[in-house]
């Protein structure tokens, strides 16, 4: 039998305590990623190019779903795309929760806004997180 000594305390309000929130990433790492995608979605359409010959208009159709696609889905599905997961980063809420189905919506038609890639180098926060109220983290 255990003696009152023996016995381990326990903090009652330990499971009220706030768990630190993720730390978001510099612009540099979201560059990185960035970039990483772009040159994903570009072979992609590569790859569709070279075997249905089409125009030039046709060939800005494919890459203006492809992007909306790859993101849509990626991100719907993992909260990642393949530079988030490359760069160790995931897109969240406001609140550090996992985005809903409209906010991947939102993020990926936001990002065929012209000039909007731009965003990110003049503000604090890029166009395509501000207007659907979610952020770049640290994947833990």
């Amino acid at each position: 039998m255990e003696s009152f000594k023996d016995t381990k305390t326990t903090d009652l309000l330990s499971d009220l305590q706030e768990a630190p929130a993720p730390e978001e990433v510099s612009k540099g790492i979201r560059f990185a990623g960035f970039i990483i995608d772009y040159l994903i979605v570009i072979a992609i359409c590569v790859g569709i190019v070279l075997f249905i010959p089409m125009g030039e208009m046709e060939i800005r159709l494919v890459f203006t779903l492809v992007f909306i696609l790859y993101y849509s889905i990626m991100e719907g599905l993992t909260g990642r795309t393949i530079g988030k997961m490359l760069t160790g980063t995931r897109v969240v809420t406001l609140d550090y929760e996992r985005i809903s189905f409209g906010q991947v919506m939102g993020r990926s038609f936001s990002r065929i806004i012209p000039f909007e890639p731009f965003s990110m180098l003049f503000g604090p926060t890029p166009w395509h997180d501000m207007w659907t109220n979610t952020t770049v983290v640290k994947n833990k």
